[in-house]
């Protein structure tokens, strides 16, 4: 959750008020922030809207406060001026880091609290929405010093060098990487790229290195700047534009005046757009929605004046035609995903407190579901056959669930933005679990006896969301001397436990010796036998491995 330091005086004059402890607490819980310390002007605020990164600085807070309580209205609308200004991509990024947007804010008025909050904001941005510069690297430069058209190309390391922020000597790349304090922080970022990103003017005057350092010449921003450059590299055209709003939102609120810039890219395929474009674009969406689903999600019964005023206070404009709710609201509110989002922030400007609590008119009695208990009783069953229950991790990587399981082609569920690939996928099923779970315990006692019982994800057409969802049985035996015998033996014992019906049909899997078979309890379907050996070394077992798995 990003926290914020700010000054107490620097926020009252945005906002236009002064603010004691108690009224300051109040007017930041509409940033869903509250006051984490305060001592004389130091303000530190711990905001907990992790969705909005146009809230992560003092400009953005006194902006949503403002709104809040009515001294301003609806949409901001942020004029953004035609420059001249053109920004060329080169087409050997386009594995890279294939995307940036640009900028220019000119008459910046740079006082040392702007500074600090300018930075503080391309930090918290890069670092959180950014996934630590993954998903998106922030520039920012003195425009007076930099000569249009600016260039972003990839470069070979004996190709350029330059002088890295807080540095007295040229480097390269590579140099860069290995030597210099954020270059050693963020070197990942560019492991394996055959050229490394360059920000570059007409007077081949290097600006940066994105994501990772700017130059000392370009990059470094002072009291004296008046014109910036900003620039935002990346992978996904909405992120990056976001980011780049936010940054001249926050500058355009202290008087700061907005410049586009023409973007040319190489080509219109994918992830480039289909024609010129200028940034920022400061685009809006609308969404609509049955004006009943109000009280049907919060209880209240507003009139269609008051729907608007609150809409409004939460910086949208919308207009009732209908019963139907019209709302307009900017393309930087990448959180809106569902009317749901759009009343939550009504219900903010309402306010939570003035909501009035209603008795239970309903008499209702808890129980346990029927799922649970069925997934109980298996559990008893699994004990009481001598098995040791496990319990693993729902996201794992595509390399335990495919590769090591000689599945290499297999649809998965993915997240679309992990945080790591060692947590990348939803797990399709519990027996690569199983597997990794003896390859870390290979030198405790055998043999070693476990089940998991578990959710897993396949994706399936025709239902809902595109992806079905199942809880599995897998029970997993290593020891010298497993075989398919013992494990048959197993599910026979628990099967008759559970008093249903098992049907063994021999079948090749691909992770599965020729003992292997298709198994069949109580209807649905599953696999049973003897690991393959070439799986058993993907996972540096020491055992064979007997294994099997079915729905419940």
């Amino acid at each position: 959750m990003p926290n914020l330091e700010v000054s107490k005086k620097d926020l009252e004059r945005l906002v236009g008020c002064s603010y004691s402890k108690e009224k300051l607490e109040d007017d930041l819980e509409y940033i869903k922030g509250e006051v984490d310390a305060l001592e004389g002007d130091s303000l530190r605020i711990d905001c907990k809207e992790t969705n909005r990164p146009d809230l992560w600085s003092v400009e953005g807070i006194a902006r949503e406060i403002k709104a809040r309580k009515g001294i301003e209205k609806g949409l901001v609308n942020y004029k953004v001026k035609k420059s001249n200004v053109d920004v060329f991509i080169h087409q050997n990024l386009l594995k890279v880091r294939p995307l940036i947007v640009c900028a220019i804010v000119k008459n910046v008025k740079v006082s040392e609290e702007l500074l600090v909050q300018l930075i503080q904001l391309q930090e918290k941005v890069g670092e959180s929405y950014g996934r630590r510069r993954k998903e998106l690297g922030i520039g920012l430069y003195d425009l007076d010093i930099m000569k249009p058209p600016i260039y972003y190309k990839g470069f070979k390391d004996e190709e350029i060098e330059f002088i890295p922020l807080e540095w007295k000597v040229p480097l390269r790349p590579s140099e860069i990487l290995a030597q210099h304090d954020k270059g050693k922080t963020y070197a990942h970022l560019l492991k394996g790229a055959s050229v490394y990103p360059i920000v570059i003017d007409a007077n081949k005057t290097v600006a940066s290195m994105p994501p990772i350092i700017n130059s000392q010449i370009t990059g470094k921003v002072t009291e004296k700047t008046k014109n910036l450059f900003i620039e935002v590299t990346g992978f996904k055209w909405e992120t990056v534009c976001t980011a780049l709003e936010v940054m001249c939102m926050s500058l355009a609120d202290r008087g700061g005046e907005i410049y586009s810039c023409n973007l040319h890219f190489p080509s219109d395929s994918k992830p480039y757009p289909k024609k010129l474009i200028s940034t920022p674009m400061f685009k809006t969406e609308k969404m609509v929605f049955d004006k009943s689903l109000i009280k049907e999600m919060t209880g209240l019964v507003l009139k269609d004046k008051e729907i608007i005023d609150l809409l409004s206070r939460a910086r949208f404009n919308s207009k009732i035609s209908s019963n139907k709710i019209i709302v307009e609201y900017s393309s930087y509110r990448t959180d809106i995903m569902h009317p749901v989002d759009i009343i939550e922030d009504l219900l903010i400007s309402y306010g939570f407190n003035n909501i009035q609590p209603e008795e239970i008119e309903m008499s209702v009695v808890g129980s346990e579901l029927k799922e649970a208990k069925v997934i109980d009783f298996v559990r008893e069953g699994c004990v009481g056959v001598g098995l040791q229950e496990v319990m693993t991790f729902n996201l794992t990587s595509r390399e335990i669930q495919s590769t090591k399981m000689n599945l290499v082609e297999e649809e998965l569920v993915e997240l679309e933005n992990p945080v790591s690939i060692n947590y990348a996928v939803l797990r399709r099923r519990l027996t690569p679990q199983l597997l990794d779970f003896f390859s870390k315990n290979k030198d405790k006692e055998f043999p070693q006896k476990i089940f998991e019982l578990g959710t897993c994800l396949e994706i399936k057409e025709g239902v809902e969301n595109g992806v079905s969802q199942t809880t599995n049985l897998c029970i997993a035996l290593t020891h010298s001397n497993v075989n398919f015998t013992e494990i048959k033996s197993v599910l026979v014992s628990l099967c008759k436990y559970l008093g249903v019906e098992c049907v063994v049909k021999k079948k090749s899997f691909p992770f599965l010796s020729d003992n292997s078979a298709e198994i069949i309890v109580n209807g649905k379907k599953g696999f049973m036998g003897e690991v393959k050996k070439e799986v058993i070394d993907y996972f540096n077992l020491r055992k064979p491995v007997c294994v099997l798995e079915f729905e419940i």
